[in-house]
């Protein structure tokens, strides 16, 4: 066996000795693949299924599903076919590789990678076959370990030597740019705990008790050797969890419709501190000015809605109830004033006195606890280690200097502390303005590989994605709140002429449409990151 590769070698050890293929994060991850997994799938392929475990379990937990085994290596497929025959479990094995994986796991309601992207020689190509075999709205569920910036480079290379890697991605940006490459789009992305082996006295008993049998000893060491280096590995690496599927996600199309009613309520009560003004002065109002004049607080993917599941994710994560948190580039105060629905001690900062006013003014008169000042995102003044969260509604690549701002973010937030952030991915990227001026949220796209790596390198670590439905308004709602407003500013302010107010109802077409037409171009992403504790970059 010693003149196989390593890769084969490494498996013709676990086929030999029975080994079970455990999962990226353990039995931990395999909870993690079936709650993700649609009631309904009828044919699932776990691909490079090694000695069958993952297969097994996804039968037993979908007994009227076709499930299918796939692995290049005959000998696993053997060892599996014997594992399913013992259990009388329903799973069935398939033996493929390159081209012929199309044949076997064409028409997928799922494909569940367990680990063995690892082993991909040019991954792209594999995802790219994966893309094929799915269904129209079928998932791929996929998962990894990523390590940590500082995990030794010699330690990395003995994994490669020993286990015979193909593919080591540098942090997740990798693994979704390959995603994109390969026509699949991300729809979740969760970590995991670190996962250890445990090394209980059975173990070592059936360690001993093969180590005597002849021609054993060999395989036994082998495999213990590649247990020590797991051990090694197991602080450096976390266990991810990504879903992916093909096209864009249907949560992501924003069509939902509002309601009208809340929309204009909304509108009147984050209008009412703001004095209204002539055309020739709203004429030359930024985007955002301009809708926080006529009162729309919704500069951010989904709008309050989407708030309400940013503090949820952030309490999943472990956020206290009191935990302190600040909310920078609060606008006018929407954001804050959810968030302090969940936590206790809850700050809103923005650059712009005007914005900060009218979220005092509003969150008196809902009575909220939100506290609003005045600051910089990239210079706050407030202590190191101050905050337990930050949270950002989709500003921290459209400022003028993004890494100055999670720089100052990372230094504000306690060890292990959590940035909640709305990012966007376009699948047709524009590059950033020289100056990194921009106007709006969406005005510098990038995909969700780029953004992602713009937070690894300023030193946070991806814990949990998910999808956000953008609330993008349809051109009927547009007609209806932009006819109210119009109605409103001319009873506010009626010396408004019917030019004037013919070209603040172009105004607003203009600035409320280009900011549905534009989230309706891209996917919104809630994401939260973590502090990472030894700092760095990839």
């Amino acid at each position: 066996m010693k003149t196989l590769s390593p890769q084969d070698y490494y498996g013709s050890v676990v086929a030999a000795l029975k080994q079970k293929n455990v999962l990226p994060g353990g039995e931990a991850m395999m909870e993690a693949i079936l709650a993700v997994l649609p009631e309904g799938a009828g044919r699932i392929i776990d691909l490079g299924c090694h000695t069958g475990w993952v297969t097994r379990q996804l039968a037993r937990a979908f007994p009227q599903a076709e499930v299918i085994g796939v692995d290049h290596d005959p000998a696993v497929i053997e060892v599996a076919r014997e594992a399913a025959r013992l259990e009388a479990s329903g799973a069935m094995f398939a033996c493929a590789e390159g081209a012929s994986i199309e044949a076997a796991a064409c028409d997928a309601d799922v494909v569940v990678c367990g680990g063995s992207a690892a082993f991909f020689k040019r991954p792209e190509d594999v995802y790219r076959t994966v893309a094929g075999c799915l269904k129209p709205g079928g998932l791929l569920v996929d998962c990894h370990y990523v390590y940590d910036a500082d995990v030794p480079p010699a330690l990395r290379q003995k994994e490669r030597e020993v286990f015979g890697l193909g593919w080591m991605p540098d942090g997740l940006r990798d693994i979704v740019a390959v995603y994109d490459a390969a026509g699949l789009t991300v729809t979740a992305i969760r970590r995991l705990p670190q996962f250890h082996f445990d090394d209980s006295a059975a173990a070592r008993l059936a360690r001993d008790i093969l180590h005597a049998v002849p021609k054993m000893q060999e395989l036994v060491e082998a495999m213990a050797e590649r247990r020590e280096l797991i051990g090694a590995l197991a602080s450096h690496r976390h266990p991810y969890l990504l879903v992916a599927g093909i096209g864009k996600p249907a949560t992501a199309e924003g069509t939902a419709e509002r309601d009208i009613a809340n929309a204009i309520a909304a509108l009147d009560l984050f209008s009412m501190p703001i004095a209204r003004q002539p055309v020739e002065t709203l004429r030359g109002h930024t985007p955002h000015r301009f809708r926080a004049y006529v009162g729309n607080p919704d500069g951010l993917p989904g709008g309050g809605r989407a708030v309400g599941a940013l503090a949820r994710s952030l309490q999943t994560c472990g956020a206290a109830p009191d935990a302190r948190v600040l909310d920078i580039g609060c606008f006018t105060g929407l954001s804050t004033v959810v968030l302090a629905n969940y936590f206790s001690d809850v700050t809103g900062l923005d650059i712009d006195e005007e914005f900060i006013d009218v979220a005092s003014c509003v969150g008196n008169a809902l009575a909220s606890g939100a506290r609003f000042v005045v600051g910089d995102g990239a210079g706050t003044g407030f202590a190191s280690g101050h905050f337990d969260a930050v949270t950002m509604t989709a500003i921290s690549l459209s400022v003028r200097r993004p890494m100055a701002l999670l720089a100052e973010t990372r230094r504000i937030l306690k060890p292990d502390g959590l940035l909640a952030e709305f990012i966007h991915h376009h699948d047709r990227e524009r590059p950033q303005e020289s100056d990194g001026a921009t106007t709006g949220a969406d005005d510098v796209r990038m995909s969700l590989s780029r953004r992602l790596a713009v937070f690894e390198k300023a030193g946070f670590d991806l814990v949990d994605l998910s999808i956000v439905d953008t609330g993008a308004t349809s051109p009927t709602e547009q007609a209806a709140l932009r006819d109210y407003v119009r109605h409103r500013e001319h009873m506010l302010d009626p010396s408004k002429t019917r030019a004037d107010l013919q070209e603040f109802s172009e105004l607003f077409t203009r600035y409320g449409g280009q900011w549905s037409g534009e989230i309706a171009k891209s996917i919104a992403y809630l994401c939260v990151f973590m502090k990472r504790r030894h700092g760095g970059s990839w």
